[in-house]
């Protein structure tokens, strides 16, 4: 957006033309020998200063923008370009079997794609950490589903090939991934397949549990290390705010804006920002309200210094503030808020908790 002129400028420029002119005209004047009285030109120049000094004012001071900034959350993220690979750490092995039954698992069938064969080797630690959720649901689940079918099993095994029929055969094969044929005519020998189809298939849910219960604990504890390693370099920050425009005129704010956080005195860290979505959410009408985000590079991109230093003191009682600027070139401040996540959210809550209780 184009940077508009001061419009009191426009009232400077049309007073001091005047005053200039009517003195360069009283200079003459005097110096041709006429004596003009000055009491004229001192009552035209204070009628024109009150005449102007009204529409000079609302441009000064009532018809601009006044904008005040409020930071709603501070979010940290690890970005989705940092990936780990399942088949790099055996403590994340027990998530493999829930990798298997999602569809864009390839077997190794000869035409597909190498990046394609391999799903395990790129995950982000989001996907991980939803696979981590499945196994601990799946290790909840499990004890219901193996006492389900160890009854299926009981039953099937009470089964006598002279009360065994094709419906009993089709009824069986219906949960089972491989179907036992029947035989009529050696219906002992199909009804025994079923008994031991029935059977891996329990045996392979108790495996299952068996093996969660032993390695999710180390998995749980790896995926935390590896997304704690992923946030201290290949993370991000987002900063939510509100910006209040209280004045009487339109602005917007430009697409830089930094984040400072303060470590004490004299020390701080300074992280840049860039704001989304610039095209729609850059300006901010009269008397107006937005919603903006703004976000950070990598902080890979940081020094070793201040990387070290974001990692040191993010979650920890420091606060932080930011700073933006309009496209009047007026820089304005936020409110001051803690450097971690969640906290800004928890204060409000508190907030409104105390709020309910003194209404009830």
């Amino acid at each position: 957006m184009k940077k508009e002129k001061n419009p009191a400028s426009r009232y400077l420029i049309v007073v001091g033309s005047f005053v200039v002119g009517a003195a360069i005209g009283y200079v003459i004047a005097f110096a041709s020998g006429l004596r003009p009285s000055i009491v004229p030109l001192v009552s035209a120049v204070i009628g024109l200063l009150v005449a102007f000094a009204i529409p000079v004012w609302q441009a000064l001071f009532l018809n601009v923008p006044k904008l005040s900034v409020e930071i709603s959350s501070i979010k940290r993220t690890v970005s989705d370009s940092a990936v780990v690979s399942l088949e790099d750490y055996p403590e994340l092995a027990v998530l493999k079997p829930l990798v298997q039954q999602e569809p864009f698992f390839y077997a190794d069938d000869g035409d597909t794609p190498a990046a394609l064969k391999d799903p395990f080797r790129r995950k982000k630690i989001s996907e991980v950490e939803d696979l981590l959720a499945r196994a601990k649901q799946q290790l909840r689940d499990l004890p219901e589903q193996i006492e389900e079918r160890r009854k299926d099993s009981d039953k099937v095994a009470e089964l006598r090939p002279s009360e065994f029929t094709k419906f009993d055969s089709d009824r069986l094969n219906h949960p089972l991934a491989t179907e036992v044929d029947y035989d009529p005519e050696n219906k002992e020998k199909t009804l025994d397949a079923l008994k031991e189809a029935y059977q891996r298939r329990l045996e392979k849910l108790e495996k299952r549990y068996a093996e969660l219960q032993s390695n999710l604990p180390l998995s749980e504890r790896k995926v935390e290390t590896l997304r704690n390693e992923l946030l201290d370099y290949h993370s991000f920050f987002t900063v939510s705010a509100s910006l209040i425009n209280s004045g009487r005129s339109n602005t917007a704010i430009k697409v830089p804006a930094l984040l400072r956080v303060s470590i004490g005195e004299g020390n701080y860290i300074d992280i840049k920002l860039t704001l989304k979505d610039f095209e729609n959410k850059s300006e901010i009408t009269a008397n107006g309200t937005r919603i903006v985000v703004f976000e950070s590079q990598e902080i890979s991109s940081l020094p070793e210094e201040d990387r070290k230093l974001i990692n040191t003191y993010w979650g920890q009682s420091v606060s932080s503030k930011l700073f933006l600027e309009d496209i009047h070139s007026k820089i304005y401040s936020s409110n001051q808020i803690a450097f971690a996540e969640g906290l800004y959210q928890k204060i409000i809550y508190d907030r409104l908790a105390q709020a309910a209780g003194i209404q009830v």
